[in-house]
């Protein structure tokens, strides 16, 4: 969904993007402060310098997560800029409660601290105008001047931090939940039912957007819905692979291949990753790029032992496929040998992960039907 994003920038390592859908928001300005704010061209300046404003605090936003989640070893792949917001790709990993609280409130932490930064001013222009209530500060908010672009912004920080907070899972809010949820039920558990709660209220913000009219909360809640489903069937999968063995999915490839063979001979059965064992014990990887390096170089009178890998790591073959994954993913490892009492047993490549996470998701395709299907069977017997 993420991935036409256009990259802007980059922020301590973290590169920036802007979704192409974030172009709906100039014919909206034109509308807002051109049109019905009756202020022409004038006014559709004015409110570009807000929004842009408004932007670069939902950016400030995203990267208060996305540098909070670095100080805990995640990765974080990219912050995209959306017209309803922003997103931060957030490795998945296995999070402590107390970790997953602190990243989902540094995002509205940082709003809290702009709004209160603002804050003397906004007082002073209330004393000084005798502002009295909040009707008073959106009239001022209005203003196509200083004053009002400042309340505007505060205004607009503040609905920041309290909307993300709202328990609707994936927001802040929603991930808050979770994490509390997940230190008696479990991720998973906890997972499904921060996603049943955020639907709940997902379905209580499209009721506000119909009834006022508000295309944008309509918007969220679609956002909510469609977010909330994918990252609950990222968890599913995520499960299902923690209860996988490696050892049952590693590729058995004739015992692999001995140091003392050349490299002519490694490549038979086709150029690919091997694991180099000795008397049935792994000793090192021969990886095809070397192995093509060098046969490019016509180094054909090379050994494998001469080339061969050994700095290596081998998972044990009761290691769940979602370590292996995870292991692979931050090393940047094309496949590891998998061994079961010191024994060589398999290989798992990245193509193989790929099978499974097919097979897997085939599965968990079919579980959404079988769930839907029964859902639709009980709406038709209600009705009847």
């Amino acid at each position: 969904m993420l991935g036409r994003s256009i990259r802007i920038g980059r922020i301590k390592g973290i590169e920036i993007k802007v979704h192409p859908t974030f172009a709906l928001i100039l014919p909206w300005v034109f509308y807002q402060w051109g049109i019905v704010g009756n202020s022409g061209l004038r006014g559709v300046v004015f409110g570009s310098f807000v929004l842009s404003a408004v932007f670069a605090c939902v950016l400030a936003h995203e990267m208060g997560h996305a540098l909070v989640a670095k100080r805990y070893g995640l990765s974080v792949h990219d912050v995209t800029l959306l017209p309803i917001g922003g997103v931060a790709r957030i490795e998945h990993g296995a999070l402590t409660p107390r970790t997953e609280t602190l990243i989902a409130l540094a995002g509205p932490l940082v709003n809290v601290v702009i709004a209160g930064l603002l804050t003397p001013i906004v007082v002073a222009v209330a004393v000084v105008t005798s502002i009295n209530d909040a009707l008073g500060y959106l009239v001022y908010a209005e203003q196509l001047s200083v004053i009002g672009f400042v309340i505007y912004l505060w205004i607009a920080n503040i609905v920041l931090a309290v909307f993300n907070l709202i328990p609707a899972f994936p927001m802040d809010g929603g991930r808050i939940l979770r994490a509390q949820l997940a230190a008696r039920q479990g991720r998973l558990q906890a997972t499904q039912t921060a996603v049943t709660v955020g639907q709940a209220f997902a379905l209580a913000i499209a009721g506000i957007g119909v009834l006022s009219g508000n295309v944008m909360l309509l918007l969220i809640t679609a956002f909510i819905v469609i977010y909330a489903q994918i990252e609950a069937r990222q968890v599913n999968m995520e499960a299902r692979l923690r209860d996988l063995p490696a050892g049952l999915y590693a590729l058995w490839d004739t015992g692999g291949i001995p140091p003392t063979a050349s490299l002519a001979w490694a490549l038979r059965g086709g150029p690919r990753d091997l694991v180099v064992t000795e008397d049935g014990r792994v000793i090192g990887m021969l990886w095809r790029r070397d192995l093509m390096l060098h046969l490019n170089g016509a180094h054909h009178d090379l050994k494998v032992r001469d080339v061969m890998d050994r700095d290596f790591h081998a998972v044990d073959a009761g290691d769940s496929v979602y370590d292996v994954q995870m292991w692979m993913a931050d090393t940047r490892r094309p496949a590891v040998a998998v061994v079961e009492d010191g024994l060589y047993r398999g290989i798992i490549t990245g193509e193989r992960l790929l099978h499974v996470y097919h097979t897997v998701g085939e599965y968990e395709w079919q579980r959404y039907r079988s769930l839907g299907r029964t859902l639709v069977q009980r709406l038709r017997s209600a009705t009847r």
